[in-house]
């Protein structure tokens, strides 16, 4: 009988340039060789960014160049400095008004993603043209799950979340499929608490969408015995009961049952399923691809400590969106400033009803956290206050 060796992981993760082989914030393309940025003023360091590695503009349609004009005007960094001023704006004025200011600060910094990372103007420029982002006239608007969005073929909002996520339009397929405001914010971790506390019922149980990990953790690779290196999550035991021995199986099957395994040696922890080449000395392109893959199951909260979750996004749950938290917030945000905007006696209204807090909170916390996402998502690098190591 052929004798089967346990699976065993080494006792320290992979390390790379002095540091350990790990997830970072970025969400599509990760630098595995650069340190953690320590700042507390974003919009400096990405200008510093872009004057660093600069991109020219150019046209590569003729027609285009004619109709639109000298490409430059389009350059990333100007849209960028467009939403700094708009930040600024959002943050000197009351909640009541700075939905309007805040959309348009995402607008702008996710034009400057969108110039900064396309190959000519001609993938952009006539999306540029539009918002791409509008309301369910059909809603009533009493309660914000009475509030939806829908988004067009065209513009920027559609432009900007099919870069963040490729299969974007099939999870949301066209301008007949609309979400509501309660629904998007359920899937943000930031609001969350705030979200479970709002609606919390005796009647009824809301599904958990995000587990915590350990705090100051985020998954991590380690080499194992066969020679692969695999991606570890260490899920924060205080989470389920304290006599919770491992993680509920009920809870693995809404992370994805083909995704994750259980470590044997540690029933809290999980590791993917899938696993990469280990070249000593070098990030293989298999452990970026694992990377790739495995990092739109998780999300953090923007702070002075690192806060990652794992959202469960196999959970049998209609609510369940698995897009960005860069879509979502800026779709909401959109539907919020139209309201602020046009119907502010409705955006009042809202303030004053149960949902207060959670809309007070997504209104005051979302505009950090969509640019935290979106710089490090610029740089491809991991962006932290300064006295985070």
């Amino acid at each position: 009988m052929a004798r089967h060796t346990k699976f065993v992981l080494q006792n320290i993760p992979i390390q790379h340039k002095n540091q350990s082989l790990r997830m970072k914030k970025p969400y599509t393309t990760q630098d595995f060789t650069k340190h953690t940025v320590l700042t507390d003023d974003v919009y400096t360091y990405v200008s510093f960014f872009f004057d660093v590695h600069k991109k020219a503009m150019k046209f590569n349609d003729q027609q285009n160049k004619e109709k639109y004009g000298d490409p430059n005007q389009y350059k990333y960094n100007f849209y960028w400095k467009q939403s700094e001023i708009f930040y600024k704006s959002a943050k000197a004025i009351d909640v009541e008004a700075s939905p309007v200011a805040a959309y348009y600060c995402m607008l702008n910094a996710a034009k400057a993603y969108i110039s900064y990372t396309s190959e000519s103007a001609d993938d952009f420029v006539k999306d540029f043209g539009g918002h791409g982002i509008l309301e369910d006239k059909d809603d009533a608007g009493n309660d914000l799950s009475t509030i939806s969005i829908k988004h067009k073929d065209w513009g920027v909002f559609p432009l900007f979340a099919s870069k963040l996520d490729e299969d974007f339009y099939n999870v949301w397929p066209n301008r007949n499929i609309s979400y509501s405001l309660k629904t998007l914010l359920y899937n943000m971790a930031f609001i969350h608490r705030a979200y479970m506390m709002t609606y919390a019922e005796k009647s009824r149980t809301i599904d958990e969408l995000f587990i915590p990990l350990e705090r100051g953790t985020t998954p991590t690779f380690y080499k194992a015995n066969d020679g692969k290196a695999y991606l570890v999550s260490k899920i924060d035991k205080r989470y389920f009961s304290p006599s919770a021995t491992k993680i509920p199986s009920d809870y693995i099957r809404s992370f994805g049952e083909t995704n994750y395994n259980v470590y044997s040696n540690n029933q809290f922890w999980l590791i993917s399923s899938n696993n990469a080449k280990y070249n000593s000395g070098s990030v293989s392109s298999e452990i970026k691809e694992l990377n790739a893959q495995y990092r739109k199951n998780y999300t953090y909260i923007k702070g002075n400590n690192r806060m990652w979750y794992l959202k469960r996004t196999q959970i049998q749950n209609d609510d369940v969106v698995n897009l960005s938290n860069m879509t979502l917030i800026m779709a909401a945000m959109h539907r919020i400033s139209e309201i602020a905007r046009y119907k502010p006696e409705q955006l009042r209204r809202l303030l004053q009803s149960k949902e207060n807090w959670l809309l007070h909170e997504f209104i005051t916390l979302a505009l950090d956290q969509f640019l935290d996402e979106l710089a490090s998502e610029i740089t491809h690098q991991e962006i932290m206050c300064t006295g985070v190591k």
